[in-house]
């Protein structure tokens, strides 16, 4: 049932039917769920984002009658860059601010995020799908240094 949960919030990062579920990013922390929340946000701080809202969503699922560890998801961006390119891209704004889920499985916490690259399959603008690789950057970054592995693993799907 956890596996079902999670992989319904991980397609619940691709709001709609335009992008494909073939490159999800994530990595497992081996910290409490509180202090890998914690790192999460404090990394994401230091690479100069917002965390712009936490939306709980262990609460709807109990609520539909799962059994639920926690689960958030971390709504984040760089405030001026995400007006910059909602004024600028107005179809980018159901994918703006950024999100990363964090997910408890048993003393693991799951930390996955959608790869923003795979949105430049929607769009052609050069600067943007420069942007689009920095944000995976970043994320990458993020998620390499909460969970203190060198390389973030990208599932694909077929």
């Amino acid at each position: 049932m956890r596996y079902l949960i999670t992989a319904l919030l991980l397609i619940g990062f691709l709001t709609t039917g335009l992008l494909r579920a073939e490159n999800v990013m994530m990595v497992r922390s081996y910290d409490s769920f509180a202090v890998a929340q914690d790192a999460v946000t404090k990394s994401l701080e230091s690479h100069g984002y917002t965390v712009a809202h936490v939306q709980r969503c262990d609460g709807g699922l109990t609520g539909f009658g799962y059994e639920t560890d926690l689960y958030r998801v971390l709504f984040f961006g760089k405030p001026d860059e995400v007006r910059q390119w909602s004024k600028k891209v107005p179809e980018l704004i159901p994918y703006l601010p950024l999100k990363i889920a964090l997910i408890a499985e048993d003393d693991q916490v799951l930390i996955s995020s959608f790869n923003p690259e795979e949105l430049g399959q929607m769009f052609t603008d050069r600067k943007l799908q420069i942007q689009f690789s920095r944000w995976k950057n970043d994320i990458e970054s993020v998620m390499r240094e909460v969970s203190g592995r060198a390389s973030v693993l990208t599932a694909r799907a077929n």
